[in-house]
């Protein structure tokens, strides 16, 4: 809810705090004076955190029952679990962490303590847990451990299983992903929780190339919070339709349904365009707008309107460059903002600019690693990764560097084999393995051949999994003469 102003204030109280924590941790004798700074630093935090707060009416009754919330765990806390919560919310997570965690343990084995209050704790942690990952001090797989054993413990939680669908996701265990939708559908009780549970099981279904199945999840779910949405016209609901549409016309996309993708993405925009006119200072909202943008940019590369494509991709990176800034600590952020920069490199190649286009990707590779390096359990980023090591290969090939192309091929091509055997089901990574190996092929020099480009290509055809493009790939094996029986 914050504006960038105070996005920038926040991240400036954030460092305080934590500087004055370690300032009281580390006096000796008289402590007044540390303790002071760190009680004020505190004060000056809450005073920013609740005017925040009274800027968005909507989400009064969340933030008061979440302030509840904290008052009762704090209320039932012992002094010990007390002070280390107190340390996590002053910034020193990593050192608050393993305190929180063993003082977990022992309430939960504690007589009397059944499995409702320990499916609580478990949620709770992995709460915290989430937002030590967001700072890059914890992984995908830490926080997705937890919400498993709160879901054993408690499988009707809803919120528990749409979390586990969106980590294990991350993960690129799609099957996983998708079960744990599916068992949100069954528990849901709201048309909110069935629409959310319906979006959710369609992005699974998506990713797994059943493309009627996620049509139809996501038409359910649109019909649901169009109604929602007229009864009761909120800035969430409004925007819980243009979750949809978004996600809709990227289905559309890749089933070559550009005008109907054009349909999905233009009211999509226009919501929230119009949300974040009526809340200028929204960051959260200003960053869904620069989603439609990459979306609509994605779409005019593939129709051929390269000018509208980068109108739309800089408008878009411009947002995430801009919260990125005023938030450096978000790793999602950061994320978001290397996205945009590769299709602006995207642009540049098909330009033969390639010297933009270099750099551009060199930029975007950078980010990921990084990220990738602090999260490795994240199939998502190894993925991004991935990305940026075939778009340099392209690069390399287009400026005759054949050493360097087959180079960056073949380290994509690595992680991209690794995330296909960690999950089979998982068609667009399928799709990029086949790509690698046809680009790696047509240069020669590698353990990649036409034979095994062919190997691969009858896998995805025998998943159901070809795509109108693999006819291209068809056409190289036949004219290398390894398309035998296909």
């Amino acid at each position: 809810m914050a504006d960038d102003r105070e996005t920038q204030l926040i991240g400036a109280l954030e460092a305080r705090l934590k500087a004055a924590r370690a300032q009281a941790d580390a006096a000796r004798g008289d402590a007044r004076a540390a303790n002071a700074e760190l009680a004020s630093a505190r004060d000056a935090y809450a005073k920013l955190a609740a005017q925040v707060a009274q800027r968005d009416p909507t989400a009064q009754a969340d933030i008061t029952a979440f302030h509840a919330q904290a008052q009762t765990l704090a209320a039932k806390a012992s002094p010990e679990k007390l002070a280390a919560l107190q340390r996590f919310a002053d910034g020193d997570r990593a050192g608050a962490w393993p305190v929180i965690a063993s003082i977990a343990t022992a309430e939960d084995s504690a007589p009397g303590v059944g499995p409702a209050a320990q499916a609580a704790s478990a949620r709770q942690l992995a709460g915290l847990r989430d937002i030590m990952r967001a700072h890059g001090e914890a992984t995908t797989a830490d926080v997705l451990a937890l919400y498993d054993k709160a879901a054993a413990l408690d499988p009707s939680h809803f919120k528990t299983q749409i979390e586990r669908a969106r980590l294990a996701h991350d993960l690129g265990d799609l099957t996983r992903a998708k079960a744990a939708a599916q068992q949100a559908l069954a528990v849901a009780t709201t048309d909110s929780e069935r629409a959310d549970a319906l979006k959710t099981l369609g992005e699974q279904s998506a990713g797994q190339a059943d493309n009627a199945a996620a049509g139809q999840n996501y038409d359910q779910a649109l019909a649901i919070l169009q109604r929602v949405a007229a009864g009761d016209p909120t800035p969430e609901a409004q925007n819980d339709v243009a979750a949809v549409l978004q996600d809709k016309g990227d289905l559309q996309v890749v089933m070559g349904d550009f005008a109907g993708a054009r349909a999905s993405y233009d009211p999509a925009l226009a919501i929230r365009q119009r949300l974040s006119a009526a809340d200028p200072t929204s960051a959260g909202t200003q960053d869904l707008v620069a989603s439609v943008f990459q979306r609509i940019g994605d779409l005019d590369v593939k129709v051929g309107d390269l000018a509208g494509a980068r109108a739309a991709d800089e408008q878009g990176l411009a947002i995430r460059q801009k919260l990125s800034a005023a938030d450096p600590s978000n790793t999602d952020l950061q994320y978001y903002t290397s996205g945009l920069l590769r299709r602006i490199g995207d642009l540049a190649l098909k330009q033969n600019d390639l010297a933009t286009a270099r750099t551009d990707y060199e930029q975007c590779l950078a980010i990921r690693q990084r990220l990738s390096a602090a999260n490795p359990t994240s199939a998502q980023l190894q993925d991004a990764v991935s990305l940026d090591f075939f778009d340099l290969g392209e690069v390399a090939f287009a400026q005759n560097d054949v050493a360097g192309a087959r180079s960056a091929y073949q380290q994509s091509l690595t992680i991209l084999q690794r995330l296909a055997a960690a999950d089979p089901t998982n068609a667009p990574i399928q799709q990029l393995v086949l790509r690698d190996m046809t680009r790696l092929a047509r240069l020669g020099g590698s353990d990649v051949g036409w034979a095994q480009v062919a190997d691969e290509y009858r896998s995805i055809k025998a998943a159901g999994h070809l795509t109108p493009n693999d006819d291209k790939v068809l056409e190289a094996l036949r004219a290398h003469h390894a398309a035998d029986g296909l």
